[in-house]
């Protein structure tokens, strides 16, 4: 198996953003023992690999460093955080996010820090968290520069990756991000292949990596035809 997954918030919550402690801690154990290793982008995106997973966080909850971190840490696994820096001590309700969506504390700057210094690779997810499709491209330009500037001002590193804001993008979105980052990674539910777009990566939502014999199974059979199943329900539900 080679494949990005995604979470946002580590919290015994429920919500669709949330994933809860001590599956986090069953699942980091699992990849552990299984043989797959947990890799940064830059190591599994390498053309010659073929096996490995690589964790990702998307906006920057406070969670991922009180939950998060420590779990991390333990197996000595590094993990990508796309951060939306607009929203960095204050909460997750920027102007795009639906009226239904879950209330998250954000991460502040020493804690983002912190995790750098754990093991941590910070990278872009834009200023506002916008739907891209929706800006010109000098306002994409603005978004994306602003974010970079800042993340490289407060930690020395410009990002390398990119997270689309909600998995949105048109072609005009696309070349931006293609000529910017080594890589750009979506909402498309699936596995990688060994031909992807770097532009247009594919990830598993963590969301559905919550059954007990899934988590304790993820290169076996029966749960590569379920990742398969769930991401073709996902595409019909025009959610990719």
């Amino acid at each position: 198996m080679k494949a990005i997954i995604t979470f946002h918030s580590i919290d015994q919550s429920g919500s669709v953003l949330s994933y809860p402690p001590e599956k986090f801690v069953t699942l980091l154990e699992s990849l552990s023992r299984s043989g797959i290793p947990v890799l940064s982008l830059d190591k599994l995106l390498l053309r010659d690999v073929n096996k490995g997973i690589a964790i990702t966080f998307d906006d920057g909850m406070k969670s991922v460093f009180t939950e998060g971190l420590p779990v991390l840490q333990d197996f000595n696994m590094p993990a990508h955080l796309y951060l939306t820096t607009g929203a960095v001590g204050k909460s997750n309700q920027w102007s795009t996010q639906p009226a239904c969506a879950p209330n998250f504390d954000m991460l502040n700057w020493d804690e983002i820090e912190k995790l750098q210094a754990g093991g941590v690779y910070i990278d872009s997810h834009t200023n506002n968290h916008p739907d891209m499709r929706m800006l010109s491209l000098a306002e994409i330009e603005d978004e994306c520069e602003t974010a970079d500037e800042l993340i490289k001002k407060r930690l020395g590193r410009h990002p390398q990756y990119f997270a689309y804001p909600y998995g949105y993008k048109n072609d005009q979105v696309c070349e931006f991000a293609r000529n910017r980052y080594k890589a750009t990674v979506t909402t498309a539910f699936r596995v990688l292949n060994s031909n992807e777009d770097y532009a247009k990566l594919p990830r598993l939502d963590a969301y559905y990596l919550q059954p007990e014999w899934l988590i304790k199974n993820l290169n076996s059979t029966l749960s590569r035809g379920y990742l398969s199943l769930r991401g073709l329900i996902r595409t019909v539900r025009g959610k990719q």
